[in-house]
């Protein structure tokens, strides 16, 4: 065996024990800083093809599972490209999976959560499809709950012709007539309210409501109502009330316009102006004495009674005064116009001094003759025509019609639970 000097034996062993360090840097030292990246290097993006997450973070504790946070951008991103019809995804899916209580304790998670100093606590973007959906099966699919804003608030910018579009849309696909697609609540305040700023030229409506079996055709006013409702199957609008002193429907104009118009189609049929009056273009038919408020010099207000006849009439009275015991009354064109003048009218004489008797002769269309039997007398003569209306086909003492209104089935609406985002479900 060789043997070898001080110096190579010195030079042997400094070269074994550095190997030997470096083996078991290998070994050792390596491990330990295989997981290190530097702080300022950021880490690239973990792709993967199974079914689980890629990314996942678990917490037992009461912090955050995966928490992301950015200056200036945006704090967590999520992003699918799946493109299917039958199943969905979505780019940041949140679900919470706590046991309800049965026993009615208030439960306030959320599957997503969005809080926002000024801005928008949860923000929803779509193109062509829908930027916020909401999906429940027994709750409520969105809730909103303001301190002292709005709890929902909802805009659209459409500038589509024809195309009906919604800041806010509603809409009940079920087979319960006790749902909704649209339902406002309130203890002190509005349940449901529409403003319309007239900024269109189509139909301008604060509230628009419509009900149909498959089709309706509605006619828009000239001028943007309050609102409009339609129906094809049954009454346009129902008012109901259960109070005392509150009437079902109240009407007012504080423009000094009517107070209400009636149309048949689009040709009006009646109108109520601000000062009581009552136009219509129909007959009017009621049960009882018509009653009639007179006004008096001396005891206030009466009511009068209005005579009831077997047949319509027309009526005209007047004076006229016999010289040498004749005269002649031209009948007034105006009312002859109402006269159905192929029908005999009547004429009834009351004179107004001692006569030998009177009567009535040489009836025309235009006129009659007012005599005297044998007499020279000098008098005043009153005189009542009683004439069939124009253009009059009334039947005398038809029957009275029948009253058609089919009547109101009652039924109560349970209505639902108060949701507070603090206190959970409120049963009222």
């Amino acid at each position: 065996m060789k043997r070898l000097s001080g110096s190579h034996l010195r030079s042997w062993a400094v070269g074994t024990g550095c190997g030997i360090i470096a083996l078991a840097g290998s070994f050792a030292i390596g491990p330990a800083f295989a997981g290190r990246v530097p702080s300022d290097v950021p880490q690239r993006d973990r792709a993967c093809t199974g079914t689980t997450a890629c990314i996942e973070g678990q917490n037992a504790g009461a912090g955050p599972g995966v928490e992301g946070v950015s200056a200036s951008g945006n704090g967590v991103v999520g992003q699918t490209t799946l493109f299917s019809t039958a199943t969905g995804a979505a780019g940041v899916t949140g679900r919470d999976l706590a046991t309800p209580n049965p026993s009615g304790t208030p439960l306030n998670n959320s599957g997503v959560s969005g809080q926002s100093q000024s801005g928008t606590g949860v923000l929803g973007q779509a193109s062509s499809g829908i930027g916020l959906r909401g999906i429940a099966t027994s709750g409520y699919a969105i809730v909103g709950n303001a301190g002292g804003g709005d709890g929902v608030f909802g805009t659209t910018q459409s500038n589509l012709t024809g195309v009906n579009s919604a800041g806010v849309f509603g809409e009940d696909v079920g087979n319960s007539s006790t749902a909704f697609g649209v339902l406002g609540f309130s203890r002190t305040g509005v349940g449901v309210e529409g403003n319309n700023f007239e900024a269109g030229k189509y139909l301008n409506t604060a509230f628009l409501g419509l009900t149909f079996s498959s089709y309706i055709k509605t006619y828009f006013p000239a001028l943007p109502p309050g609102g409009l409702f339609n129906s094809d199957i049954g009454e346009g609008v129902v008012a109901e009330t259960s109070g005392s002193e509150a009437e079902a429907l109240g009407a007012a104009n504080f423009g000094g316009g009517p107070v209400m118009r009636g149309y048949a189609g689009t040709t009006e049929v009646m109108e109520l102006d601000n000062s009581g009056n009552m136009v219509i273009k129909g007959k009017l038919t009621q049960h009882g004495n018509p009653g009639l408020v007179t006004h008096t010099s001396a005891s206030g207000d009466v009511l009068m009674y209005a005579p009831a006849q077997a047949v319509a009439t027309v009526e005209d009275i007047g004076e006229a005064r016999l010289i040498a015991g004749r005269t002649y009354v031209r009948l007034d064109p105006r009312f002859r116009a109402t006269m159905n003048q192929a029908r005999p009218y009547l004429v009834f004489l009351t004179p107004q001094g001692d006569t030998s008797g009177l009567y009535v002769t040489q009836k025309t269309a235009a006129g009659f003759v007012v005599r005297e039997h044998a007499g020279q007398s000098d008098i005043a003569v009153d005189y009542r025509i009683v004439a069939e209306p124009c253009c009059s086909h009334v039947a005398r003492l038809p029957n009275a019609p029948a009253m058609t209104a089919r009547g109101f089935t009652r039924s109560a609406i349970r209505r639902k639970a108060d949701l507070l985002l603090d206190r959970g479900l409120v049963r009222n």
